[in-house]
């Protein structure tokens, strides 16, 4: 991996946490309102999605620091386990979130849900891709 893809994928659930937030608190507010049909829909879904997105990509820099700060490799076997406990964490904390939010104003929607398990899904092919499968080649992730 080079620099500039260090760089990137160190950045991407940082910018991923902040859009979720940006379109949690300013944009659905405002947007959300069911006269813009469509766009409202995708509104009240995205930060679902988001969220568990970005939770999972955090295991991306993990793995890129430990490289880069340590001269231990880590093997294919312990980015699996990685993947795992990040996805478990990940399903029971936004799954459990969504379903025990009903005394904070929001309420419980099965599209949320949808869209976390999607989101989770989505993270772990962008982790399997960006790390177990280059590991897999028997390619080093940090590379000068």
């Amino acid at each position: 991996m080079t620099k500039s893809q260090k760089r990137y994928f160190s950045l991407l659930p940082t910018g991923i946490l902040i859009c979720s937030e940006l379109i949690r608190t300013y944009i659905r507010p405002i947007y959300g309102l069911k006269k813009f049909g469509m766009i409202s829909e995708i509104l009240g879904w995205l930060p679902n999605f988001l969220a568990p997105l970005g939770f999972i990509t955090i295991g991306i820099p993990i793995v890129i620091l430990i490289e880069d700060i340590s001269s231990k490799q880590i093997t294919k076997r312990q980015s699996v386990l990685l993947l795992i406990a990040l996805t478990v964490v990940g399903l029971l904390g936004f799954i459990g979130h969504e379903v025990t939010q009903k005394e904070t104003g929001l309420f419980y929607d099965v599209n949320d849900i949808y869209a976390t398990c999607i989101g989770i899904l989505f993270g772990s092919l962008l982790f399997y891709w960006t790390i177990i499968r280059a590991k897999k080649n028997n390619t080093s992730i940090v590379q000068d």
